[in-house]
């Protein structure tokens, strides 16, 4: 039996900061054979064959772009990375009635047909000033998401932009979700950004990620690296926690030992069994408390109603020039003709992710059409070369080397009626336990990168306070 003072579930950013805030006394697992979780960078194509007919392609799992608002974990980045980060201005648009338009869309309907730019200016001035239109303002706050998204921008931007885009993304209604659902992400400008966007004089530099910084060399991989290296005990790789148990404090933790051969590779498993007196969760809170084997009914209960919306996504190596939309960093689309909710290049910000002359994308599908053709692969693939197409984001004369689906599973957390009950119960029963279960997964919410050095952070001063 190991024992350790902290046990700590998963090196993904989240476990990382705790292990590196924490200090020495800890055992960090991991149940990959590297750190960062999703925060990894994937040599695509896949297959080595096939890496070195085309090339190698660098994929970080989606977009992880870092967004930095506070001084101190800059400079704690900066200290990883030293020299290492580069900073980009957004270039981020909308595709609406075959048209790009920057992002954020409710501050730039300029050369959008007319039609639509009106019942979007309309839309907000009704909404912000109703008394104007003989309406009266709201007596009541907002039930659910979609009304609050109503509120703020108007039944115009909501019905071109707002709605149908997130709907696609969460693929659930937004009268299911918590009317305060993502408000520090969303822009809201002033009346006086919305008019001047109609018009054409752009505001591209609102919201939290007008601005970026991204690792010169490596990928976004290069910060769990890093993060992981400095650590004063290494993380235990190959190492998933199968089951915890409360009362006795032990959980068991199944490890693979790969090995190569002359002939071939093998991998063999043993079970350990870890005797902790305090325990950090990253993983998917859900997930989580099914581990657990003497759970408490009232925490299983709590569990199973959390909810949570699944994302797939095609990495995709294309050699061409290119079309109009080549340059950007990354496209949002509402329209439900097209399958995906949104595109993304990764050599857009960073051309050594692609060999020369090669452009590399991320196709991210949740809800709409997606989810009928998750079961039929090949007529997938097929809907989102042609979307593509039509999109503009592949040209004509575009040779596409790789395609390869992943999944990411709770990707987006539905902030429904019972989230934040059902959240509070399973969080502090785990409390109660000795167990401190955070970050977007283990604590079952909504954020960024930085937000998840910052988690890190607070539950390693948690647990320095209460050692």
């Amino acid at each position: 039996m190991h024992t350790c003072e902290t046990l700590i579930i998963g090196a993904g950013l989240t476990g990382l900061s705790c292990a590196f805030h924490l200090g020495r006394d800890h055992l960090l697992v991991e149940k990959e054979n590297e750190p960062g979780g999703l925060v990894r960078t994937r040599r695509r194509p896949t297959d080595p064959e096939a890496r070195a007919r085309c090339g190698e392609f660098l994929c970080d799992g989606t977009g992880h772009w870092l967004h930095l608002r506070t001084p101190e974990m800059r400079a704690l980045v900066e200290r990883l990375l030293p020299g290492q980060l580069i900073e980009h201005e957004r270039r981020a648009v909308i595709h609406l009635a075959g048209a790009f338009t920057p992002y954020p869309f409710q501050a730039n309907t300029y050369g959008l047909p007319r039609e639509i730019v009106l019942d979007c200016l309309l839309g907000l001035i009704r909404a912000r000033h109703p008394e104007d239109f003989g309406l009266q303002p709201p007596a009541d706050p907002p039930r659910h998401f979609r009304e609050s998204l109503e509120r703020l921008f108007g039944a115009g931007i909501c019905r071109h932009f707002m709605v149908p885009y997130n709907e696609k993304l969460l693929g659930v209604p937004l009268e299911e979700i918590s009317p305060t659902y993502a408000e520090r992400f969303i822009p809201r400008p002033s009346l006086e950004d919305v008019v001047k966007g109609a018009l054409g004089f752009s505001r591209e530099s609102l919201g939290y990620n007008a601005k970026f910084v991204y690792p010169r060399a490596g990928g976004i991989g290069a910060l769990s690296r890093a993060l992981a290296d400095a650590l004063p005990q290494p993380p235990r790789y190959n190492a998933e926690v199968r089951s915890v148990h409360l009362r006795t404090k032990t959980a068991r933790v199944t490890v693979r030992n790969p090995s190569v051969t002359a002939n071939a590779s093998t991998t063999a498993t043993s079970e350990q069994v870890v005797r902790f007196e305090r325990l950090v969760n990253t993983m998917s809170l859900p997930e989580f408390v099914a581990r657990i084997e003497d759970a408490p009914e009232n925490l299983r209960a709590a569990a199973a109603r959390l909810r949570a919306t699944t994302v797939h996504y095609f990495d995709v190596g294309v050699r061409g020039p290119g079309d109009a939309a080549s340059q950007y960093h990354w496209i949002y689309f509402p329209e439900p003709q097209f399958v995906f909710y949104r595109v993304g290049s990764y050599s857009a910000v960073h051309a050594d992710a692609a060999p020369p002359g090669c452009r590399s994308y991320y196709v991210e599908m949740s809800g709409g059409d997606a989810r009928a053709l998750l079961g039929q692969p090949e007529a997938l693939r097929t809907r989102v070369l042609d979307d593509l197409r039509r999109a503009r984001v592949l040209g004509p004369n575009d040779e596409v080397l790789f395609m390869e689906l992943c999944r990411i599973p709770n990707a987006y957390v539905i902030f429904d009626a019972h989230y934040e009950s059902a959240r509070r119960e399973v969080i502090e029963t785990l409390a109660a336990h000795g167990v401190h279960s955070c970050g977007r997964w283990g604590g079952w919410n909504y954020g960024g990168m930085e937000d998840a050095l910052l988690e890190g952070r607070a539950a390693a001063a948690v647990l320095r306070e209460t050692a």
